[in-house]
């Protein structure tokens, strides 16, 4: 008899346990194998739904649901959803839905990663910009591959990423990757989401996304390629008020004028015996 089930699955690279994030997992007292557990159950009940975690199209899985189909207590449950969401593996949106941030690294081809991710991740600024009155986009889910299929399947999925439009996370995960930073995932992933957040909640996304170029652009130049000098960047600009690219010109312009000021004061009192000017 034919087996016409649907089969959904993963594929871990060998160094899945050697990654900083699920080291720390692990190194969680008591409860870090338990946690690494739970995220790998996690990960493969959101196959189903393109990297969500959903009881079906409508539902998705709470707490509650989770400790029952994982066979883990709802207390650890709970803890491990707080340090998935503090480690950037997951990300939860105010409807509820659990995305599983890393699933795009562990489907299909490894040329087809990078595109993958962009488009899962504009999945989830889509719903989080539209906020709790989005509707389920079940038409987006991962190719129910069957083991004869696969290879068709994902030809398909690489037509409709071909359609994919760049988003403000996309642009900057882009200008790192081809700067030279590194692969972009976990915690940077996360760091990448805050940033914009927190800029475009004192101006918009656009400008927020300006300001992030920025700081890139001016680590380059200065050979610092590293995620922590960008956010030293943008941690100063923001303690300094500085939202958007207009601001950053202005207060350029005024460090400037000042400088240039202070030289030519400098240059006053020399000339006038050390008094300063008459």
């Amino acid at each position: 008899m034919a087996d016409n089930k649907k089969y959904y699955y993963i594929r871990l690279k060998e160094n899945f346990f050697d990654s900083d994030e699920i080291k720390l997992l692990e190194s969680i007292p008591n409860d870090g194998y338990k946690f690494s557990n739970i995220l790998l159950k996690m990960y493969l009940k959101s196959l189903k739904y393109n990297g969500r975690l959903m009881f079906n199209e409508r539902i998705p899985f709470n707490a509650e649901m989770l400790a029952t189909v994982t066979g883990h207590s709802l207390g650890d449950v709970t803890r491990a959803i707080d340090v998935f969401k503090k480690f950037g593996l997951i990300e939860v949106l105010e409807t509820g839905e659990i995305y599983m941030l890393d699933i795009q690294s562990f489907i299909g081809k490894t040329t087809t990663e990078a595109d993958r991710k962009r488009s899962y991740r504009k999945e989830i600024e889509d719903k989080k910009a539209l906020g709790t009155n989005v509707r389920q986009n079940s038409d987006k889910s991962i190719p129910e591959i069957e083991i004869d299929k696969e290879l068709d399947i994902e030809q398909e999925l690489d037509k409709e990423l071909d359609t994919e439009i760049e988003t403000p996370y996309s642009k900057i995960v882009s200008l790192f990757e081809n700067n030279g930073f590194g692969s972009v995932g976990g915690i940077t992933s996360q760091n990448i989401q805050d940033e914009l957040k927190d800029f475009a909640d004192n101006s918009d996304v656009d400008e927020a996304t300006k300001i992030l170029q920025k700081a890139i652009e001016i680590a380059v130049n200065n050979g610092k390629n590293s995620f922590s000098y960008v956010w030293g960047i943008t941690k100063r600009w923001y303690n300094s008020g500085i939202f958007t690219i207009e601001a950053l010109e202005a207060e350029e312009k005024k460090r400037t004028f000042s400088k240039g000021y202070g030289n030519t004061a400098k240059k006053e009192k020399l000339e006038n015996g050390g008094y300063g000017t008459r």
